[in-house]
């Protein structure tokens, strides 16, 4: 299931948006559709693309704010294969300081729901402005994942350019 992708614009985009183009045909596919939905459609793709899926699946809900990286570790620990792949994507694009920094924010999320006795799933983005302890230490792995994400967008980038037959069809124009 590789996306077709004319060769002009694949050396046109720039590195750090070339994992989007290049996955943007799944993110559709399965956008709003059944959880089988989307296993038939993960199950079709390259191991590549499935890392570069994983990743955006992260990246996109967390990225916006603090309160979306916190609900949405939350939401992926409560939905643990979910978990499990992107813990596979970063690995397959060598991002070992994220998976260690999405580590710490799980720990930080486990030992609050154990001494609150509550479970993943009633984890809320109001949290954040009634536990100022919460707010303080997600705020700062947050603001370190912006920082590494960066890097990783052109990880990614890189890696595509390096094998685009892992991720994309090139074909000529027309």
């Amino acid at each position: 299931m590789l996306a077709k992708m004319e060769r002009e614009k694949f050396d046109a985009w720039q590195t750090e948006l070339l994992g989007r183009a290049c996955i943007e045909h799944v993110q559709q596919q399965v956008q709003g559709k059944s959880r089988q939905v989307k296993m038939e459609v993960y199950k079709e793709l390259t191991a590549g693309q499935r890392a570069l899926f994983m990743f955006h699946v992260l990246h996109d809900h967390a990225h916006p704010s603090v309160a979306e990286f916190v609900s949405w570790i939350a939401y992926t620990l409560d939905h643990f294969s979910y978990w499990i792949g992107i813990q596979a994507g970063l690995r397959y694009f060598e991002q070992e300081d994220i998976l260690h920094l999405l580590e710490e924010m799980k720990v930080v999320l486990e030992e609050r729901n154990q001494r609150l006795g509550i479970q993943m799933s009633q984890i809320s983005v109001l949290d954040l402005e009634e536990d100022p302890s919460l707010k303080e230490e997600a705020s700062r792995l947050y603001q370190r994942y912006q920082e590494l994400s960066e890097g990783t967008l052109l990880r990614i980038g890189r890696t595509i350019r390096s094998n685009p037959g892992e991720f994309v069809t090139l074909c000529d124009g027309a």
